[in-house]
């Protein structure tokens, strides 16, 4: 930042360390840079000794508070009952003072309780007393709000308190956790993890955690817990003794402690712990990534602080730098989560067949992606296996009955070229499969393993040769999301494209990379009835002219393109009638953009990314192309 000038805003709480870390590395030129500091506690106008100008930020009025409660509570247009609006409307505001989060949770624990008894019920135990401090109000709003959770509600909040505060957390890692964790009952008709998916749901309709981002199909993906929330949730898991959380890799903690989570923000990736902990249950990490340091600085670890916790059910750490696992960990029998996102590891132990209750293993970032681990294959042989995300060679006939196994990602085929013997036939009940290195010697096999996923939801293949029957295999109706990477073995489709309309009526999402299909190909592409995001990247598209016809892409949304040798492209008045989003990346040789774009009203916005010459022509006052984007909300142009 040095010679620039520049805006640092930390919202929420900070420790005067780590201000002061902050301030030392940014430079100090008199240039009008500044660093705004956003907190609700009061008297914190000087940090570490430096002193600024305070600015307070007024709350929202009875009215903005009203209306925020109503919508949370009735929805969109709904609204309290007339004879009781009034009462509530001044109950509200008097109760939360103006205070967003006091406003939102307080709306979480009303909207499922009758009208009047239980709300009058709430309102009373949340009155404020005369001079009552508003935080004080606010940390009783919390409390009320976490003892109306049902109790498998409760455990699932505390473990929020092992995750870092203010930052967005991966839903299904969640979900994993919880399930790891025996938080998840069992309901028949439905899978584990669909069942905390619905434990998730319920919290952010709660208001208790928060929504970052939802798929087109309707799950969470991620989710984030307000600052002040993640500190009430820890201050109750540590009373509870339910879980003991530290901000430094130097722990220590109680023997008797069961759950341990240490979220350092520091830039050493190990843990030293003090004592040895015989009855911990689970230990979550989360340190410091994307810092560059010297080699000599890496302090790498065996995970031999463990060594004394028999019992660990739960293994998860996020940035420590580990080479390898220890022999040992084949002894810890109770494991059912292992996840290491490290960039070091290299081998894992032939004992790691004898974790025999093992649910998940989560290898993420392992030499940067590039180097496949060897595994034992009694490790294929766990029957209580449901999710493996893991850089690992699969044998052919491998794998033992995993008929609990859902996620399989980030495996290579290995032995997979000796005709159409099915390598994962007793594993039918995968939902997400990934697959990288295949060429066309396992197209026999490949093809042979897809058509008996009846359940497969997600696909992603990679490779030198990928199979075209990806769009015919009959067995794959309820494939919602496919991405492939590589060389389709014919450039054309399925004979017709009405057999495409019912053999994928699912498929929604469609990404593909150097597949070097050809205009036929993309005229079947057009008939799939659910389709709402299609990308096709570099050599995705093989012709320098790509036309979309009469009537395709009906439920297209989203588009992107990013096709160097793509030259013209024309689009007929009837395609794509609702698309939203046009993203073109990159094609520096498409002469104008399509006349069709001028009549399509619910295009919300073009981005443009290091195309220079389209930029010109859709500038207003003489672009050649304006007339064409010129109603759409949003043009962004990057470069």
């Amino acid at each position: 930042m040095s010679r620039r000038r520049y805006l640092v805003v930390v919202d929420g709480s900070i420790a005067v360390t780590d201000w002061n870390s902050l301030r030392a590395s940014l430079p100090d030129e008199g240039n009008g840079s500044r660093v705004v500091l956003i907190t609700d506690s009061a008297g914190l106008e000087v940090v570490g000794g430096h002193a600024g100008p305070t600015i307070e930020l007024t709350r929202l009025s009875p009215e903005n508070t009203y209306e925020v409660f109503r919508r949370r509570v009735f929805g969109g247009r709904g609204d309290c009952p007339g004879r009781y609006k009034s009462r509530y409307y001044q109950d509200v505001f008097r109760i939360t003072r103006g205070l967003p989060l006091s406003i939102v949770v307080l709306a979480g624990v009303l909207r499922s309780k009758e009208l009047p008894a239980a709300w009058d019920e709430v309102m009373a135990q949340l009155a404020p007393a005369r001079g009552e401090h508003p935080k004080s109000n606010s940390r009783r709003i919390m409390s009320l709000a976490f003892d109306d959770l049902p109790h498998h509600l409760k455990s699932c909040f505390l473990y929020l308190a092992a995750m870092r505060e203010s930052t967005p957390v991966d839903a299904a890692r969640l979900v994993r956790l919880w399930v790891a964790e025996g938080f998840v009952r069992p309901r028949r008709g439905s899978t584990m993890e669909e069942v905390g998916q619905g434990y998730l749901k319920e919290l952010i309709s709660r208001c208790m955690v928060q929504l970052v981002h939802k798929d087109e199909f309707g799950a969470v993906q991620t989710v984030v817990v307000h600052d002040r929330l993640h500190a009430f949730a820890q201050e109750e898991a540590q009373e509870a003794s339910f879980i003991e959380s530290h901000d430094s890799t130097d722990v220590l903690a109680p023997a008797t402690v069961r759950r341990l989570a240490v979220l350092t923000s520091t830039t050493d990736r190990y843990v030293h712990l003090s004592n040895a902990l015989p009855k911990l249950r689970s230990i979550v990490c989360d340190f410091v990534e994307g810092r560059n340091r010297s080699s000599n600085c890496i302090q790498c670890s065996d995970l031999g602080f463990l060594h004394a916790s028999k019992f660990l059910r739960v293994i998860d750490i996020q940035g420590l730098e580990l080479k390898k696992l220890p022999n040992e960990i084949g002894s810890m029998i109770h494991i059912r989560y292992l996840g290491l996102q490290c960039g070091h590891l290299e081998k894992l132990p032939n004992t790691i067949g004898n974790l025999v209750n093992l649910q998940s293993l989560i290898l993420k970032g392992s030499n940067g992606g590039h180097r496949v681990l060897e595994v034992t294959s009694a490790f294929w042989r766990i029957p209580t296996l449901r999710h493996v995300v893991a850089p690992f060679a699969l044998p052919c006939r491998a794998l033992g009955d995993l008929h609990s196994l859902q996620t399989l990602h980030d495996v290579q085929p290995r032995g997979w070229d000796g005709g159409d013997v099915n390598p994962l036939g007793k594993a039918a009940n995968i939902r997400s499969l990934k697959l990288s290195g295949l060429t066309a010697a396992h197209a026999g096999a490949l093809e042979a393993a897809l058509e008996s996923l009846d359940l497969l939801v997600h696909l992603v293949l990679q490779g030198d040769s990928l199979p075209s029957s990806v769009f015919s295999i009959p067995s794959l109706r309820r494939l919602q999301s496919l991405k492939l990477l590589g060389s389709v073995d014919k450039p054309e489709g399925p004979d017709g494209a009405e057999d495409v309309r019912y053999i994928r009526p699912n498929l929604t999402r469609l990404s593909m990379w150097s597949t070097m299909v050809g205009q036929k190909f993309v005229d079947m592409l057009a008939e799939l009835p659910s389709l709402a995001e299609l990308t096709l990247m570099w050599d995705a598209y093989g012709g320098g002219r790509l036309a979309f016809g009469d009537a395709g892409f009906r439920s297209l949304q989203k588009l992107k393109l990013g096709l160097p040798e793509l030259e013209e492209w024309t689009v007929s008045a009837a395609s794509m009638p609702g698309l939203a989003r046009l993203t073109l990346y990159r094609c520096a040789k498409m002469r104008m953009l399509p006349e069709a774009l001028a009549g399509m009203r619910d295009l919300e916005e073009v981005v443009l990314y290091s195309m220079p010459n389209m930029v010109s022509r859709i500038k207003e006052g003489g672009g050649q192309d304006h007339h064409k984007v010129k109603h759409v909300p949003v043009i962004q142009t990057i470069w």
